[in-house]
């Protein structure tokens, strides 16, 4: 089991890549992956001006190397949730970490958990990154 504990509380950066500054939703993915040994493509989700994820995230999100998935009942952990904080716009991500919990960054707090529960009307699906 990877321990992600110390990310609880990191501040949000918007753009932020690193633990000690600061993250953004998707440096959080980031960091999240690579310690579960894989490595994400670094992209720019504009949280502040309520953007859908650049057109190359999307299509990559899209592509074959995600795979959606159902939400998990248990385990399964990391899936990265992508989720509408704007009704028009996919412009959120956090990422599942098991136990119906997703990890993700808020502006005015940092790094948080929240259940499955919570987000259930922002979340548009969890997608897992298919083997290469």
């Amino acid at each position: 089991m990877v321990d992600l504990r110390d990310l609880i509380g990191v501040k949000f950066v918007s753009g932020g890549r690193d633990v000690g500054t600061g993250l953004d939703c998707w440096g959080l993915a980031m960091e999240i992956y690579r310690r579960y040994g894989m490595e994400l493509p670094n992209f720019v989700v504009d949280s502040f001006a309520f953007q859908i994820i650049n057109q190359m995230a999307w299509e990559e999100i899209q592509s074959r190397k995600w795979e959606q998935v159902e939400e998990p009942r248990n385990g399964g952990a990391p899936l990265v949730v992508l989720m509408r904080i704007h009704p028009k716009y996919v412009n959120h991500v956090g990422v599942y970490i098991g136990n119906g919990r997703i990890m993700h960054t808020r502006k005015d707090i940092g790094v948080i958990i929240s259940g499955c529960s919570q987000l259930r009307q922002n979340i548009e699906g969890f997608y897992r990154l298919c083997s290469q």
